[in-house]
């Protein structure tokens, strides 16, 4: 369910007990910050780094103490103390909640990276919560400065997510007696300009197919 929910990319291990393993892009507030949540996870955090985006991909260990607030609460709460490890600023508006799913042993709550009150393709984080309150894992990375590469300036499609169907269906016309099985609009981190793009998924021979649509050009996005 995991692998559905979160895109992740390929990892790098961090040992931050050792200078010498520490990434060289990190700023000295995060090493600061890496280096209090360690201390009061009384050194059980472990910290792998994504690759790709140079924020962190996976946070474990005992990171908070046990909390009787609502789990939404207490992910917010924590998100916010470490935003600028994944370049956040204000959590509850770059940050939303999609779902919460409790278990017998631990609560699941799912964030979705917003950007000018759109979806981040693919930037989601998960946030693994004790039944004592105690969170226990952060994982899934997201990409930085997304406000300064639009120029803090929102895209305005400039076409609809139904013409972007035609658009995927003339260029893949074996997908025309295909059904739609999702359909939305999301922000593209890993493009220049970071455009926002219609993304159509078709159910073809059993499996999903997808494309991404430019919502200013509506060019096919590969």
């Amino acid at each position: 369910m995991l692998a559905s929910k979160i895109m992740l990319s390929t990892i790098l291990s961090l040992s931050i007990l050792a200078p010498d393993h520490e990434s060289p892009s990190l700023s000295k507030k995060s090493l600061e910050l890496i280096d209090k949540i360690r201390l009061e996870s009384e050194d059980s955090l472990s910290i792998k780094w994504s690759t790709q985006t140079q924020t962190p991909e996976l946070l474990s260990g005992n990171l908070t103490k046990p909390s009787q607030h609502s789990p939404g609460w207490i992910s917010y709460k924590y998100l916010d103390e470490i935003k600028i490890l994944y370049g956040l600023r204000r959590v509850k508006e770059d940050l939303r909640i999609v779902s919460v799913e409790p278990s017998n042993t631990s609560t699941k709550v799912y964030l979705q990276r917003m950007l000018f009150n759109r979806p981040v393709c693919g930037d989601q984080l998960l946030v693994e919560i004790d039944r004592s309150g105690i969170v226990k894992r952060v994982e899934g990375s997201l990409h930085t400065d997304l406000e300064q590469k639009r120029l803090r300036r929102p895209m305005y499609a400039a076409i609809t997510i139904e013409e972007a169907k035609q658009v995927a269906l003339a260029f893949d016309q074996s997908l025309k007696e295909t059904d739609v099985i999702s359909s939305d609009s999301c922000y593209l981190p890993t493009r220049e300009g970071i455009p926002l793009v219609h993304k159509i998924t078709f159910e073809k021979e059993k499996r999903p197919v997808s494309f991404k649509v430019h919502s200013m050009t509506g060019r096919i996005i590969e």
